[in-house]
C-alpha cells in the first residue's frame, strides 16, 4: 500500500527500531522487519482470543453469581423450603437461556435487557417442566414467579455495575483499542460521529480513534494521510483496529486486509448503507457472500411477547385502582347530560384492521354528527388531524375530563383485548386513513398505543401531521421496553401539567 513518497520518507528519517533481546544483549531490528511484524500479529491475536475467552468466563460467572442472589431471595420469600441441591440445575438452564438469546455475545449484546428479560425467561420456562429437575426438586409456582422476578432483576442489576466498571476502564484509557479509520473527506463527520469516545456517558465502543485516513487522490489536511502511507501509519500509531467505512474496490479492501492481517490490526468494513437508511441491520451470509438484512422496525417475536405480557400485568393493575374513580366519572356524566357514559368509535389499528375503540363521553349526545358544521375552525392545517382547543360540543365534566386524559381510561378494555397497547402511535379514524399516503401506513405496522411519542412531546401543540409521524417512526425503529417505560412514565407528568390537553 506504501507509495514511493512513503518510502521517501521513512528513507530520509531515522529508522523506527524494536529492541529484541538475544544472548544477553540487545540486537535492535526496524519496526518494519517482517520478524517483528510476525511476532507483533501472532501477540495480537493471542491478546483478542484471551480478551474474549475473559469476557464469555467472567460474564458467565457473574450471571451464575445473580441467579444464587435470585435464588436465595426466593427461597427467603416463599413459603417452601427449595434444597440448595436444586441450585447447579437452576444456574444452568438460565445460563442456556441467555446463551440463546445471544446475550454473551460481542458487542451491545452485554447490555441489551431486552435479551436478558428474555434468556431469563427461557431459563425460567425450562426449569418449570417437570421434566427437566429431579421429582425431589418440583418447585411450586409461588418460587417460581419470586425466583423469575428475583432472577431478572438481579441480572439487569449486575450486567448495570459490569457496564459501569467497563466505562470508568475506557475512560481511565484500559482496555481501548486504537482504531484508524478509513472514509472519504465528506463521511468523516458522519462517521466519527457514530463512534462514540468512551469519555462520553452511555458510550458502549472501545475504541479509540486515532485519525483517519482517505482514499488515493483524496486531501484532507486533518487527515493523517491517504491509502498509500497506511503501513507507515499502522506501525507508527501502534494501531490496533482498522475501520473501513467507504466504498472501494475488491482489489484495494485485499490488499489493506493483507496489510492489517500481517500486522494482526483487527479489520472491520462499515456498510454505507445503514448510514443513509432507517431500520435496523442484521448480519447474515448469502451464499458465500457476508451481507446484512435491513429491518424496518425492532419488533422481534420475544419483544412483542413481552410488550404484550408488560401491557396485560400494567392494564390489570390500572383497572383495579381505577374502579373507584371510574364509577365517580359514569355518574358525573350521567347527572351533567343524558346519553350513554361510554362512547364507542371505529378506529384503524395494526394491519389496516378496524376496532371499536371505548372512551368515557366527553360531548353531548351525538356531537360526532355535528363535525362537518365546524370542521372550518379546525387547527391543523392538515385534515387527517382534527381537534377544537375549544370545542362547543365537549360539556363541562367532559372538559375535566379531558384536561386530565381521564377520557381515555375505558381504552384499559381495549388493551385487555388485544386492540391497543399501553404505548404506541394514536388509532386514526378509517376517514383518516383513507387521505394517507404510502409513507404514513407505518403508524399501521404496529398495535396503536394509550399514549405515545406524539403525547409526551407536546400533544395537541404539534398541529404538523409529517412531525407527528416523524415522531412514531422513531418510536417504532427504536423501540424497546425501556422506551415504553420512559414514555409511561412521561406521560403521567403531561396528564399532571394538562400541556396541550384540549
Amino acid at each position: 500500500m506504501s507509495g514511493q513518497g512513503a518510502s521517501a520518507e521513512r528513507a530520509s528519517s531515522p529508522t523506527p527500531v524494536a529492541p529484541r533481546r538475544t544472548s544477553g544483549r540487545v540486537v535492535r531490528l526496524p519496526l518494519y522487519d517482517v520478524r517483528v511484524r510476525r511476532e507483533l500479529a501472532h501477540r495480537r491475536f493471542v491478546i483478542s482470543i484471551l480478551r474474549q475467552g475473559l469476557r464469555l468466563v467472567a460474564l458467565h460467572a457473574l450471571d451464575a453469581l445473580a441467579v444464587v442472589a435470585a435464588f436465595l431471595v426466593a427461597r427467603s420469600i416463599s413459603d417452601v423450603t427449595v434444597g440448595a441441591q436444586a441450585l447447579p440445575g437452576l444456574i444452568a438452564f438460565a445460563l442456556v437461556g441467555l446463551n440463546v438469546r445471544g446475550s454473551y455475545r460481542a458487542g451491545a449484546a452485554r447490555r441489551d435487557s431486552q435479551r436478558l428479560i428474555t434468556g431469563a425467561l427461557i431459563g425460567l420456562v425450562l426449569t418449570a417442566l417437570p421434566a427437566t429437575l429431579p421429582r425431589e426438586f418440583v418447585l411450586t409456582p409461588q418460587f417460581i414467579a419470586v425466583f423469575g422476578l428475583a432472577t431478572i432483576a438481579a441480572l439487569i442489576i449486575e450486567r448495570r455495575i459490569v457496564n459501569a466498571v467497563v466505562h470508568q476502564a475506557y475512560v481511565h484509557g484500559y482496555g481501548l483499542r486504537r482504531a484508524l479509520v478509513v472514509a472519504r473527506p465528506h463521511e468523516t463527520k458522519d462517521l466519527l460521529a457514530g463512534l462514540v469516545p468512551p469519555s462520553v456517558e452511555g458510550a458502549t465502543g472501545d475504541q479509540m480513534v486515532v485519525g483517519y485516513v482517505t482514499p488515493d487522490h483524496f486531501t484532507d489536511s486533518a487527515a493523517l494521510g491517504t491509502l498509500s502511507d497506511l503501513e507507515r501509519i499502522l506501525d507508527e500509531r501502534d494501531v490496533t483496529e482498522l475501520l473501513v467505512g467507504t466504498s472501494l474496490r475488491n482489489d484495494i479492501l485485499s490488499e489493506i486486509a493483507d496489510v492489517c492481517f500481517a500486522r494482526g490490526v483487527r479489520f472491520l468494513v462499515i456498510p454505507p448503507a445503514p448510514n443513509t437508511l432507517r431500520g435496523w441491520a442484521e448480519l447474515t451470509q448469502v451464499g458465500r457472500w457476508p451481507a446484512y438484512q435491513l429491518h424496518p422496525a425492532r419488533l422481534e417475536l420475544p419483544a412483542l411477547i413481552l410488550k404484550r405480557a408488560s401491557d396485560l400485568l400494567l392494564a390489570s393493575i390500572g383497572l383495579i385502582i381505577a374502579v373507584p374513580l371510574v364509577l365517580l366519572i359514569g355518574i358525573a356524566i350521567k347527572l351533567e347530560s343524558r346519553g350513554p357514559v361510554f362512547f364507542r368509535q371505529r378506529r384503524v389499528g395494526l394491519g389496516g384492521r378496524e376496532f371499536m375503540m371505548w372512551k368515557f363521553r366527553s360531548m353531548y349526545h351525538e356531537a360526532e354528527n355535528r363535525q362537518h358544521e365546524i370542521a372550518h375552525l379546525n387547527p391543523y392545517e392538515d385534515a387527517r388531524l382534527f381537534k377544537l382547543p375549544r370545542d362547543p360540543r365537549i360539556t363541562r365534566v367532559g372538559r375535566v375530563l379531558r384536561r386530565f386524559s381521564l377520557d381515555e381510561l375505558p381504552q384499559l378494555f381495549n388493551i385487555l383485548a388485544g386492540d391497543m397497547s399501553l404505548v404506541g402511535p394514536r388509532p386514526p379514524l378509517p376517514s383518516e386513513v383513507k387521505r394517507y399516503e404510502s409513507r404514513h401506513y407505518i403508524r399501521l405496522s404496529v398495535v396503536p398505543g394509550l399514549t405515545g411519542p406524539w403525547q409526551v412531546n407536546g400533544r395537541n401543540l404539534i398541529t404538523d401531521f409529517e412531525e407527528v409521524v416523524r415522531l412514531e417512526r422513531e418510536y417504532i425503529e427504536n423501540w424497546s421496553l425501556r422506551s415504553d417505560l420512559e414514555i409511561i412514565l412521561r406521560t403521567l407528568g403531561v396528564v399532571l401539567s394538562g400541556e396541550g390537553a384540549y
